[in-house]
């Protein structure tokens, strides 16, 4: 379940300590699903352990403009909170998870996120916060044409 979150109330090195832990869901989730999937489809558990080395590239870029424009600024301890942006349900994830189901958690979760960066743009303090939440919300966009190509030759 993502945690609804009023952008409005944001300040800036908030939002991107939000960022730093969404990025984070991410890279987790997608090593969990590779996990998940293992040896069944080697080459789709490899594709999932991609992505994470992508979301982990998101997660350093947010880092290194918050230090840039906020160094020595505390954290808000965002990564404490499981935000749900980028990491699945759970729960509602079987034990004996599907291919199908595996890539349908991995596109939910890259919807929630191209949503949630299209909305915290609006309310960007800063343009360089407002450009690194565009350029995150296209590389969730190119995630889900990613996930499409590989359901497409394992999946049809």
């Amino acid at each position: 379940m993502t945690i609804q979150v009023d952008f409005s109330k944001l300040r800036a090195n908030d939002a991107l300590d939000m960022a730093i832990a969404i990025e984070d869901e991410g890279a987790y989730y997608y090593e969990q699903l590779a996990d998940w999937i293992g040896d069944h489809k080697p080459d789709v558990s490899d594709f999932f352990r991609r992505m994470s080395v992508r979301e982990r590239r998101h997660h350093d870029q947010v880092v290194a403009l918050r230090e840039e424009l906020f160094a020595g600024k505390a954290s808000s301890h965002a990564e404490k909170v499981s935000w749900g942006v980028e990491a699945p349900d759970f729960d509602a994830v079987p034990n004996d998870i599907t291919l199908r189901q595996a890539f349908d958690v991995a596109m939910d979760s890259e919807v929630r996120a191209h949503d949630f960066y299209a909305s915290a743009i609006e309310y960007a303090a800063d343009d360089q916060i407002a450009d690194l939440f565009e350029g995150l919300r296209a590389s969730e966009a190119d995630h889900q044409r990613l996930l499409k190509e590989e359901m497409a030759k394992y999946l049809d």
